[in-house]
């Protein structure tokens, strides 16, 4: 079991440097290229927040690609036979939706706990992340 935990620890690790890397790089982007001294019209403000929620939905999804990977490269884990089983596998894992239709051998289980505490942090930061995000530019609607 040991080995799963740091297994699962790695792989926490990096979808928290690509968490962190696209959340940087939003919040960067946004700095530069929109000036929030001055009042937004209504469907900028539209266009913002769903930018963010698309771009926050697709690091979440390359985490579960980084899971579903990880899961593909054990040869232990018999279990996911192709890559969309994979990402199916690991998107309901990621998400904690759990519908038990697929498990893992016991021995690996552990990792599947661990994706979801990892899926539930992040969701958590990109929550965290669109409610900064529309704090910000909701009190600069033009009326």
């Amino acid at each position: 079991m040991f080995i799963q935990v740091l297994i699962s620890l790695a792989i926490i690790a990096v979808t928290i440097v690509v968490h962190g890397f696209g959340s940087t790089w939003i919040l960067n982007y946004y700095q530069k290229k929109h000036d929030f001294s001055n009042d937004f019209k209504f469907s900028k403000i539209m266009r913002l927040l769903s930018y963010t929620a698309i771009l926050l939905m697709l690091m979440h999804y390359v985490e579960i690609m980084i899971w579903a990977a990880a899961f593909l490269i054990i040869p232990e884990v018999d279990q996911l036979n192709s890559w969309e089983e994979a990402i199916y596998f690991s998107s309901v894992t990621y998400t904690s939706l759990g519908y038990g239709d697929i498990t893992l051998a016991p021995v690996w289980r552990i990792m599947s706990g661990f994706e979801a505490m990892n899926g539930i942090l992040l969701i958590g930061w990109s929550t965290a992340m669109f409610y900064a995000v529309v704090q910000r530019v909701v009190p600069k609607i033009k009326k």
